[in-house]
């Protein structure tokens, strides 16, 4: 198998797998989505919410809210940490307004509005970040991850004619022309939406797109939990301890 970062984005990153079929592939995209542990806030104590926002709202905001540790392996399913919320109006109240009470912790994106307070009104809570896995409620999913598979394409430049000419026809950017042929532009990043259009502009069908069953690009929208290559590492350790688990069933057969 080989794994290879070929373009990191923000927090949109892809990565190019070989040597690997579609079950695992797919395996892998799940695993990161719904079992890999990440802290999200389940339990709120609201001692005081003047706002106009109600206090069911006002949770549902708060356990939206991505949040962060430096060792993503420290805290384990289940395991609890203590945040808090105390301001006073007027003001806006932002996601980095919350305080936690390990100086590891803390919100990914620090300028989520949660609600507006007047004068004299005020925000007291504390709030139990816990950790928990996509598999229970999107608010631990760590990523939106999807993959493709990585498509091969033939010219037969004797039905295509002017190569220039096609190319021209073709969505910006997605085909070229190299010593009279037409050619990928990227030969392994490319978008298959676009692909195929071309292949409709292909004349007398001059263009035919195929895909390798041992190669993927896999697309992964990182919320901030924990850094992408963190998420790989614990999807393939989850799975090899399942994999582990099903063994020891299989064997009481």
């Amino acid at each position: 198998m080989d794994v290879k970062k070929i373009s990191e984005k923000g927090s949109s990153t892809k990565i190019l797998v070989k040597g690997i079929d579609a079950v695992l592939m797919n395996s892998i995209r799940r695993t990161i989505m719904s079992n890999v542990p990440v802290l999200a806030v389940e339990d709120v104590y609201i001692y005081d919410n003047a706002s106009v926002v109600f206090d069911e709202f006002l949770a549902h905001r708060l356990a939206m809210i991505p949040i962060k540790s430096d060792d993503p392996k420290a805290y384990k399913a289940g395991d609890k940490i203590k945040l808090m919320l105390d301001k006073e109006g007027p003001c806006t109240v932002y996601s980095g307004d919350i305080q936690s009470t390990d100086p590891s912790i803390e919100v990914v994106d620090k300028k989520v509005p949660i609600t507006k307070l007047k004068k004299g009104q005020r925000l007291k809570l504390e709030m139990d970040a816990v950790s928990g896995t996509g598999n229970e409620h999107s608010k631990w999913q760590p990523a939106l991850v999807a993959y493709s598979e990585v498509p091969e394409v033939s010219f037969d430049m004797k039905k295509i004619g002017d190569a220039e000419k096609f190319v021209g026809k073709c969505p910006k950017g997605v085909l070229e022309v190299k010593a009279g042929k037409v050619v990928l532009a990227d030969a392994v990043d490319t978008d298959i939406d676009l692909l195929s259009k071309c292949a409709d502009l292909a004349p007398n069908e001059g263009m035919e797109i195929s895909f390798k069953d041992d190669s993927f690009i896999i697309r992964i929208d990182n919320y901030g939990n924990m850094k992408t290559d963190s998420m790989f590492v614990q999807a393939t350790e989850v799975l090899r301890e399942k994999a582990q688990d099903f063994r020891k069933e299989l064997k009481k057969l």
